[in-house]
């Protein structure tokens, strides 16, 4: 693991990987101020009084709320985007580190749109629901994050690389064998996924690091095979 985290971060300093990285934060800027926008416009709304010094009050207040609801939604719009962007973050690790594997199954617009989709309603449905255990378990709330972010990880990013390589079924069958490890991973870039800055590389890092985890296991899983014959 710690050996597929290095060649992870080191593939940064990649200008294709690079490019990759600043299609998916400027995607997500886009989205971000969209949303800060149609907020900044609907509390707007709220400033029709008869006294004017309040409604001001109410803008700025209004505009100080969106920046910050903004803020707090915009690494969670980078690691929904990244399904997006998978494909050409994988294409680029093979042909750097694995160029004999040949080429993966490239995966159809809809099936990668699709996948999105369905990440982006799981991450909101568990997140909401981390939220509300904030309110009647106040305390827990970062350990929850981290342990429902980190399967969420674990489980789309690997079968999100895992699929160029194998079936659905296949990938879910290695995933569960090395279940705790790649938890551990999942849940280590969740926790850098709540860091605002580093919030918009993790899920980047994430992919490529998944992709080199396919690369190990599969290796172990054939190593094993050959053991027992």
């Amino acid at each position: 693991m710690y050996e597929a985290f290095v060649k992870s971060l080191a593939q940064l300093t990649d200008r294709r990987t690079r490019g990759v990285l600043w299609q998916c934060v400027g995607l997500a800027l886009i989205l971000y101020m969209s949303v800060v926008g149609l907020v900044w416009w609907g509390l707007s709304l709220l400033t029709e009084t008869s006294w004017d010094g309040v409604n001001k009050l109410i803008a700025a207040l209004g505009g100080l709320l969106a920046l910050v609801g903004g803020g707090l939604i915009y690494p969670a719009l980078v690691t929904v985007l990244i399904g997006l962007f998978a494909e050409p973050l994988c294409r680029r690790v093979e042909a750097l580190y694995y160029p004999d594997r040949g080429p993966g199954r490239a995966q159809p617009i809809g099936e990668i749109i699709g996948g999105t989709i369905a990440f982006a309603l799981k991450t909101l449905g568990l997140n909401l629901l981390t939220l509300l255990l904030t309110f009647f378990i106040p305390g827990i709330n970062i350990f929850v994050f981290v342990a429902i972010n980190g399967y969420l990880v674990s489980v789309e990013y690997f079968e999100m690389v895992a699929v160029r390589r194998m079936t659905l079924k296949q990938a879910d069958s290695l995933r569960k064998q090395h279940f705790v490890r790649l938890w551990g991973a999942g849940a280590l870039f969740a926790s850098g996924m709540a860091v605002p800055f580093l919030g918009v590389i993790a899920p980047v890092v994430a992919v490529i690091f998944m992709a080199h985890m396919l690369e190990s296991l599969r290796g172990e899983s054939f190593e094993g095979r050959v053991a027992l014959r």
